[in-house]
């Protein structure tokens, strides 16, 4: 009788065992998860993207909130948002190289020097910036070919429009303040490939903040908006040709044409049915 006892007592504590380690394993189920090799942490979007198109996704163990695309990135590790991630999770992962965009996350780079983390810089200013970049990234996680197959897909479908008369463009990142694209964004460039003349493009500096007064004595034909708002409360802006002939633009996808990544093809395409229209 007392030997079934213990032997049922037994059972009952084993059983009750598997169901502790069942809970507690899931409640940990966002634990980064160890993987062999090369290890990246991403912190950028569009070179999350990039990683992705050159077949290193794998390779990722840690992104952003931001990095929302493809879809394999929203169920990788995420180690904080775009502009505050997590130093203690990046050195958790034990990455071999943290990718980081500048200006952006000048902080997490300084920390990175001090921690001794192996870190690669992504900031470009025009096309070829980009185009160095995923070689050179191509490189580091050795995957050239899928790196060239990239580039040469992003040039064979982003290049020079032919258009007899160039309109004039003006695009907005920000209502408050006010700011857009000047001389120095790659954005610039492929808005001029796409047939557009930007307003701003005598402004050396990549995002400039700018006054209304300057956007309503520039008088844009074409009025993109690259944020979640609208303009119908400027009542100063009635008389901009844009607003005039009824060329304002705010449902473009903002990550294909501000994410200097594979799918700025479609943002180019986007760019270039609005100047046609």
């Amino acid at each position: 009788m007392f030997k079934k006892l213990r032997w049922l007592r037994k059972i009952h504590i084993s059983c009750a065992i598997f169901v502790i380690y069942t809970i507690f394993s899931n409640c940990y189920c966002d634990k980064p998860s160890v993987k062999p090799g090369f290890k990246i942490v991403s912190i950028s979007p569009a070179m999350t993207e990039i990683l992705f198109a050159v077949s290193a996704g794998n390779d990722i163990v840690g992104v952003t909130t931001f990095c929302n695309y493809p879809e394999a990135a929203k169920k990788i590790y995420k180690i904080g948002d775009f502009s505050n991630p997590s130093v203690e999770r990046i050195v958790g992962l034990k990455p071999d190289i943290v990718i980081v965009n500048l200006p952006e996350q000048m902080r997490i780079k300084k920390q990175l020097e001090k921690l001794g983390i192996t870190f690669f810089v992504s900031s470009p200013k025009s096309l070829n910036d980009i185009y160095k970049e995923i070689a050179d990234i191509g490189k580091i996680v050795k995957k050239e070919r899928g790196a060239d197959s990239l580039i040469h897909y992003m040039k064979m479908n982003i290049g020079p429009s032919e258009h007899k008369r160039k309109k004039s463009v003006y695009i907005e990142l920000s209502p408050r303040p006010l700011v857009t694209i000047g001389a120095h964004s790659f954005l610039n460039e492929m808005l001029e490939m796409a047939g557009g003349k930007n307003v701003f493009s005598d402004l050396n500096k990549d995002y400039p903040v700018i006054s209304q007064e300057e956007v309503i004595k520039r008088n844009p034909e074409i009025i993109i908006l690259l944020h979640p708002g609208n303009i119908t409360d400027r009542l100063a802006w009635k008389k901009i040709a844009a607003i005039k002939k009824d060329k304002v633009y705010t449902n473009l996808n903002q990550d294909h044409i501000l994410r200097p990544g594979p799918r700025l093809v479609e943002g180019f395409k986007e760019l270039q049915r609005i100047i046609r229209e």
